[in-house]
């Protein structure tokens, strides 16, 4: 979790991007890019004859990385902070819940014979895999990709992970009995980032650790 010398740091940034998707319960299209020097807004100019010609200063609409957006994904994002406020009883309250789905949900991998946890959830995303029979990482990559496509293609007991690359040196560095023979390992990855998936952890941990690989 970042700290307070984490935060801090943030004023020695040359840019910092603030992005409302998912934690702020947001969908795409209102997420900002920040930087210590405007100027630099110049380097992403697009020249564009037919909008942006009332004047000779430089418009936002100039420079915005996706041009012009839509004003409701802005109006949306105000309308959830007035509901949720950026407060621990506000939107706080609906991250602690999904913060707490992801230590469950971690503390049912760490006590499952064969399962591994790669990392301790700093919020609701957390990072695992299942070890092979042959402690290398081709075979762990073979291993969890096809859980992975186990668990898209059941259609009644299925689930919905992601994969995650972890550099091979990094990998074993964390694992030093598992055999570097690969560029990458390829991990598992669950966020939860709703509180309801508070109430679905031990159900997806069932259906994780019965899943059947032919």
């Amino acid at each position: 979790m970042p700290s307070r010398r984490h935060w801090k740091k943030l004023a020695d940034c040359d840019s910092i991007v603030i992005d409302p998707h998912k934690h702020g319960l947001q969908p795409y299209g209102c997420g900002s890019v920040l930087y210590r020097d405007a100027a630099v807004g110049r380097f992403f100019k697009h020249d564009s004859p037919y909008t942006y010609f009332t004047s000779d200063d430089l418009h936002l609409g100039e420079i915005s990385l996706e041009c012009s957006r839509a004003g409701a994904s802005a109006a949306a994002f105000w309308a959830t902070l007035e509901l949720l406020p950026l407060t621990k009883n506000g939107l706080g309250s609906i991250l602690e819940k999904t913060r707490n789905a992801a230590v469950k949900f971690a503390s049912l991998i760490e006590n499952e014979e064969n399962w591994q946890l790669y990392n301790q959830p700093g919020l609701d995303i957390t990072g695992y895999f299942k070890l092979p029979d042959k402690k290398s990482i081709s075979a762990l990559n073979k291993l969890n990709q096809a859980i992975f496509e186990a668990g898209m293609n059941d259609k009644e007991n299925g689930f919905h992970l992601s994969l995650f690359k972890v550099p091979a040196s990094d990998f074993v560095s964390r694992f030093p009995y598992i055999k570097e023979d690969a560029e990458h390992a390829v991990i598992l990855r669950s966020v939860f980032m709703k509180e309801e998936h508070f109430n679905f952890v031990d159900e997806l941990a069932r259906r994780l650790f019965e899943t059947k690989i032919s």
